[in-house]
């Protein structure tokens, strides 16, 4: 089992070393020469790199905030007791099982500049008096796919605050109530303090997902407008199935699981500087 394992996860990565060693283009099959660190090179130098990192950027500034914000609050609502709350529990996950692909779909409907059902909305609400075409212009189209990772990833990042919350001892609110504490200052000195490492979990999956995120990108806005929604995962599939370089597209795949690893470093290294606290 074991074999079977290292044979499907280390052979890939093998493989797209070596392409990232040599030059393999495929409008060039027999000329694969040994390169070294050329397609590193090619791939830090390009015009194309500047671009997507400030694309992913913007879209993160955008994504991840806001779906921690929304999970923290949906998890708050669904920590409490009401009628049909397990049934929202699971409901919520709908979006997230959703195919990426068919959220894409459907959002580009929705936003669709013609006949969307978001234009039709406003319109039919006298807030609108020209359909706005969301997805044809680059700071719109930016907050369209913003809108759509986060109704995608919000109901995971949800339940991950859910389970966070729940291992958070009542009698501790309990004992705040007494001492009289609000609810805000119970959030501020219990909840918060005891939900940081599930936040840093969160937090740290959602920006792997947010840094990495391609399909919607390609449904939604195909990289554009202007290459507004140009995300670094996008750029690596035009360097690979676009220019037919695989040399530069797996060099830069590389790249990009390098600056997350050591993101997801410096996230541990804060969360362990304050348990120490």
């Amino acid at each position: 089992m074991l074999l079977i394992m290292a044979a499907f996860s280390l052979y890939p990565i093998g493989y797209a070393l070596y392409l990232s060693l040599h030059r393999e283009v495929l409008t060039d099959p027999l000329n694969n020469p040994y390169v070294g660190f050329q397609n590193f090179s090619n791939a830090l130098h390009s015009y194309y790199l500047t671009s997507s990192l400030v694309s992913t950027a913007a879209f993160m500034a955008m994504a991840v905030p806001s779906v921690m914000i929304f999970g923290l609050l949906a998890a708050l609502l669904l920590n409490e007791a009401f009628a049909g709350a397990r049934i929202l529990r699971v409901a919520i996950l709908l979006p997230w099982a959703m195919p990426a692909v068919v959220s894409g779909i459907v959002w580009r409907w929705m936003l669709n500049g013609d006949y969307g059902i978001l234009n039709s909305a406003l319109f039919q609400l006298g807030i609108i008096h020209d359909y706005i075409p969301w997805l044809s212009q680059p700071a719109l189209a930016r907050v369209g796919l913003a809108v759509a990772h986060v109704w995608r990833e919000g109901p995971l990042a949800a339940i991950f605050f859910l389970a966070g919350l729940q291992t958070i001892s009542p009698d501790l609110y309990s004992a705040a109530a007494v001492d009289g504490a609000g609810r805000v200052a119970a959030f501020r000195r219990i909840t918060m303090p005891l939900l940081r490492p599930t936040i840093v979990i969160v937090l740290i999956y959602e920006t792997i997902v947010a840094a990495t995120t391609f399909d919607l990108v390609y449904v939604m806005t195909g990289g554009g407008p202007a290459d507004a929604t140009s995300l670094i995962s996008w750029y690596a599939y035009a360097e690979v199935f676009k220019f037919l370089d695989l040399g530069t597209g797996a060099a830069l795949a590389f790249l990009i699981a390098l600056v997350l690893l050591a993101v997801i470093i410096l996230y541990l290294r804060v969360l362990r500087s304050e348990e120490r606290r």
